[in-house]
């Protein structure tokens, strides 16, 4: 198949690499140096700014040819074990002895390591993504498999090498963190969601997993995660022999790591979908403690859970934008007490380290963050503290320069106990006890009796474990228990556990149950709770018809609205799936009065980055996510509409495109309108035309041109520009040549441009000069998952080439077009034989190229990859 690819010939000039490149370093950090620090002083060795007392110093630079290092754990000895994420090898370090100068650092290849490597651009990769030693082994991660690896000889070289576990690969959303279990009896995984559940698993969580999305939903219009279901990322536990494995909690995206406080509670960092910032689906980083057989509720494109499901469990603090790595509590830390008990989390956009100061609430934990360190570039891939005290960490991935740190208390003592979480003791003890019962039908009708009075419970964790542990069990023992309950919340709570259980042939007796709760006395998180089991119920048993759909609508309406965000956004959801006459009315006049919800985030962390000055800009000009809740629910609907309603529901969408977002922000807009101008009525359609018009994108035609002559360049040869400090930088020129190079058509900065790439905003903070220039000239040897394209085969032996859009049983399809998202090529589902990423990266090698053919004359032109030959979509010739 011959290579797809966007062309643009044309003259360009020395300046055109100088002047961009210079335009987006100097942007970052003349921004960065003009804004006010946090707390802390900047090491003078590192120029990381970290608290006082704290001393940090790099130990090592890892040279190419040793790789960009991700992973890291220590042996018995002290030694720490690391690994390339892609070719080069497992290590071994051996760390400077106390009053040994870092020079003293020994780093040795470590053979026979399993490698099984991916293809990923023009990379291979089959690295380690996680270590743990215990159990007299060293366990291993790679995107391939769980491993063993034992040294069995006592030689002090590893000679076994034991598949434990045959895992599908998910690129940078495959399994990661290994850490020993708080009883020292097992080990928990983590894995991302791209990484489905072995085979062979059982599970404390009835694995009764669905999407659970009441209304149709949209896939991320740029192509992230299309097909993914439920469950999601996932915790393990598993024995030391790697043959007993159970699923603790799910519905992560791509949690990296994992850590257990003093009491023995598992916590973890997962990511957001930086994609959807702007969106009401979008949920930022957050810390979430992983309770026996939890659901965090990550689902693809829109489908995302709210945190107030109740059928899912919610965070101890939401961070805020930024990509989690390494996490690890200070309890083994020679800092002062104030710090041992915090839990330190690390990411990898912003180069900064935080600890969070876990608050007991209930059977579960609050928290305070606050940033402990930042550097610049610090991309944090992995963090441990050593047996000497000291907190290591190392930067690296994709290819990265990549060092080895280390950070140490020298400051004066400090008296001080560590902290302690005694207080609600009891009502963690409780859970724990309900929780025993989340072993696969473990207890029988013991188990039910036990945890029914706890489904009314007014901790939301422990109606959880209750909740689980009466699913563990046979539903022929708790079904008509439920149909006979009185109380209003425990007969919610068992419903919705009916619901996850039964069949359809209990819809009537489940919304008579239903409709025998009284609304109007439900506290706020009940009725949340009572509008989620009505979902349930309709997405599991059946939509109602007839007089039974007429009495839900009668009995909800009444409500609606309210004065609560929350209750509108559920009430609004519920009523438009059943097509109450009243919602439409009722929805517009709410948009009307809605004002955008001001979006709380670190502004002080935000403005040292020019991707954190892009979601400043989306804070000051924010989306209205809640209007944009409403419009997403009202597409669909077909009763009750106006032209008044019609008129403002359409103005209102076109004016929302102004906001700001992340990548899929915009699409997920046109999505939302293009879906209801689908579903509307014909003469409606007609009497708002001027409205349903088509919203331009970039326009190529407008964009300057570069002039000539060009220069073929290599990255070697333009590393010889960065020879010596960069000096008389013109910012509008390197603005000019941004537009020129068609780098914007693609990717954004400063708030504006394409939607395709990367966000280039932070790229001048967080990578060197070498880096960026192999993503400009070299765009296949590293792809991000997020940006992979796809190649669909058909039985007629045609392919498909772009990025996955969506598929369902009925068709699927691909946007081949960078420059244009909403450009699709489309196959029947029947047709096709198979999916496959492909390796080459949609952005063109030759964007910065030596001008040998013709200049530019029309803009696009793409690869009709199933012809086996260059086809332009305009009348052009090009040289070749």
């Amino acid at each position: 198949m011959a290579k797809p690819l966007f062309l643009q010939s044309f003259s360009v000039k020395h300046s055109l690499l100088t002047f961009s490149l210079a335009f987006i370093f100097s942007s970052s950090f003349a921004r960065a140096d003009s804004t006010k620090k946090n707390q802390g002083i900047a090491d003078p060795d590192t120029g990381i700014t970290l608290p006082v007392g704290f001393d940090a110093e790099i130990l090592y630079d890892v040279p190419k040819s040793q790789g960009s290092w991700v992973a890291m754990a220590f042996d018995p000895k002290g030694r720490l074990i690391v690994s390339d994420q892609d070719d080069k090898g497992v290590f071994r370090v051996t760390l400077p002895q106390e009053g040994e100068a870092s020079s003293a650092i020994r780093v040795e290849s470590l053979p026979g390591f399993p490698y099984e490597p991916i293809d990923w651009g023009e990379r291979k990769v089959g690295g380690a993504l996680g270590f743990l030693y215990a159990f007299d082994s060293l366990y291993m991660t790679t995107m391939k498999g769980l491993y063993r690896v034992r040294d069995t000889n006592g030689d002090d070289a590893f000679d076994e090498f034991t598949l434990l576990k045959r895992l599908n690969y998910g690129y940078e959303h495959s399994a990661h963190s290994l850490i020993q279990t708080a009883d020292g009896k097992g080990i928990y995984l983590v894995s991302g969601n791209y990484t489905r559940v072995p085979q062979g698993v059982s599970s404390r969580q009835p694995p009764a997993w669905a999407e659970d999305s009441l209304l149709p939903f949209i896939p991320d219009p740029s192509g992230h995660a299309v097909g993914l279901k439920a469950p999601g990322g996932w915790i393990c536990r598993i024995s030391p022999d790697g043959k007993d494995w159970k699923l603790v909690g799910s519905g992560f995206r791509n949690s990296v790591d994992i850590a257990i406080n003093r009491e023995g509670e598992l916590f973890t960092f997962d990511s957001d979908m930086e994609f959807d910032v702007g969106c009401p689906w979008y949920r930022p980083t957050r810390i979430n403690h992983v309770t026996s057989g939890s659901e965090f509720g990550w689902r693809s494109g829109s489908d995302n859970w709210p945190e107030y499901f109740s059928d899912s469990l919610g965070a101890v603090i939401n961070v805020g934008p930024g990509s989690p790595t390494g996490i690890s509590f200070g309890h083994h830390s020679k800092f002062p007490a104030s710090y041992q008990d915090q839990l330190f989390i690390c990411d990898w956009t912003f180069g900064t380290i935080y600890t969070v100061d876990l608050q007991e609430s209930g059977s579960s934990y609050t928290g305070k963050k606050k940033e402990f360190l930042h550097g610049s570039p610090l991309n944090i891939a992995a963090m441990r503290f050593g047996p000497d005290g000291a907190m290591y960490f190392l930067t690296g991935g994709r290819t990265t320069a990549s060092r080895l740190y280390r950070v140490r208390y020298t400051g004066k003592h400090r008296e001080g106990t560590a902290k302690t979480h005694l207080a609600n003791r009891d009502q963690r003890e409780l859970r724990h006890s309900l929780e025993r019962y989340h072993d696969g039908g473990t207890g029988g009708m013991e188990a039910v009796e036990k945890a029914w009075p706890y489904l009314a419970h007014d901790d939301r964790y422990i109606r959880y474990a209750a909740r689980i542990a009466i699913e563990n069990q046979r539903l022929i023992l708790w079904q008509e228990k439920a149909f006979a309950e009185k109380n209003p919340r425990t007969a919610m709570y068992a419903t919705m556990a009916l619901c996850r259980h039964g069949d359809a042939s209990l819809s009537a007796r489940v919304l008579d149950l239903l409709g025998g709760i009284p609304f109007e006395s439900l506290a706020p998180d009940d009725r949340l709770a009572l509008l989620r089991t009505y979902s349930l119920c309709f997405m599991r048993l059946g939509r109602p018809t007839g007089d039974r759909l007429a009495s839900v609508i009668a009995k909800i309406h009444p409500h609606y609205p309210a004065n609560d965000d929350k209750l509108n956004a559920e009430l609004c959801r519920v009523l438009s799936y059943l097509e109450s006459p009243s919602v439409v009315g009722k929805t517009i006049a709410l948009m009307k009065a809605t004002r955008a919800e001001e979006v709380e985030y670190d502004k002080e962390m935000l403005a040292r980055h020019e991707y954190g000055e892009n979601i400043l800009k989306m804070m000051a000009s924010t989306p209205n996510t809640r209007n944009i809740h409403f419009a997403y629910c009202l597409r669909r609907v077909q009763n009750g509409w106006n032209l008044e309603h019609r008129r403002y529901f359409f103005s209102w969408l076109k004016y929302s495109l102004e906001n700001n977002g992340g990548r899929s922000f915009a699409g997920y807009i046109r999505s939302i309108r293009e879906d209801a101008m689908e579903h509307m009525n014909s003469e409606d359609a007609a009497e708002i035309a001027g409205l349903l018009k088509e919203i331009g994108t970039i326009d190529l035609s407008k964009l300057p041109k570069p002039a000539g002559p060009g220069v073929a360049w290599t990255v070697d040869s333009a590393m010889k520009l960065f020879e010596s400090d960069l000096q008389g930088r013109d910012f509008e020129n390197g603005k000019k040549m941004f537009s020129a190079g068609l780098c914007i058509a693609c990717h954004r900065f400063e708030g504006g441009g394409g939607t395709s790439g990367p966000d280039l905003g932070s790229v001048g903070k967080r990578f060197s000069a070498r880096d960026i220039l192999v993503a400009v000239c070299e765009p296949s040897q590293s792809i991000s998952e997020q940006y992979l394209a796809s190649i669909v085969s058909l039985k007629d032996g045609k392919t498909l080439y772009g990025r996955l859009i969506y598929k369902n049983d009925k068709e699927v399809a691909v946007s081949p077009n960078p420059f244009n998202n909403s450009e699709f090529a489309k196959a029947p589902a029947d047709q096709v034989t198979k999916i496959e990423y492909s390796q080459t990266s949609m952005m063109p090698p030759g964007m910065i190229l030596e001008s040998a053919v013709t200049t530019l004359k029309y803009a696009q032109m793409w690869l009709i990859s199933s012809s086996n030959h260059w086809c332009s979509v305009t009348s052009m010739q090009i040289t070749f």
